[in-house]
């Protein structure tokens, strides 16, 4: 994910914390910036850590709409080269650190998602999920969440 369109889709999400579903899923993506931040540096470590990330990791799966509407065949996720044959459980320390940056991306525009829907509740989850996965601040200032250029926030 652009790192510009990470950052300001996070400061949005940040204006919108009066919604608990908004709370929970901001919460989570700072949980997988703890995990970036103080990620293993060696095999040691990693092995100690290994299942805490994998676990943190699956739970944003399960709990993201995002991947439901990729499991229903109405959208397709965009895939890390080189992961499509492995579990979690397979990679190693840096390939695993790749899954984790991606979940933390898709859970991101999750949250994006929430934040259109309280404000478009009418808007077709799947179409929005659709546009959002175009990662475009163009999505962002279609549904009046920026201005102009990418750093004009809407408050």
């Amino acid at each position: 994910m652009d790192r510009g369109f990470y950052d300001i889709s996070y400061e949005i999400l940040s204006h919108y914390l009066n919604f608990p579903d908004i709370v929970d899923t901001y919460k989570s993506i700072g949980d997988g910036n703890s995990y970036l931040k103080y990620y293993p540096q060696n095999d040691f470590d990693f092995q100690n850590k290994r299942n805490e990330i994998i676990h943190y990791i699956i739970e944003i799966r399960s709990n993201n709409f995002i991947y439901q509407c990729q499991e229903s065949n109405k959208l397709f996720l965009p895939v890390t080269p080189g992961f499509s044959n492995k579990t979690l459980f397979e990679d190693n320390r840096i390939e695993l650190r790749i899954q984790l940056e991606r979940e933390i991306s898709v859970l991101l525009l999750k949250g994006i998602h929430q934040v259109i829907k309280h404000l478009y509740p009418v808007l077709d989850n799947d179409m929005l999920s659709t546009e959002l996965l175009q990662q475009g601040a163009q999505t962002l200032q279609k549904y009046g969440l920026v201005r102009g250029g990418e750093r004009e926030w809407i408050n």
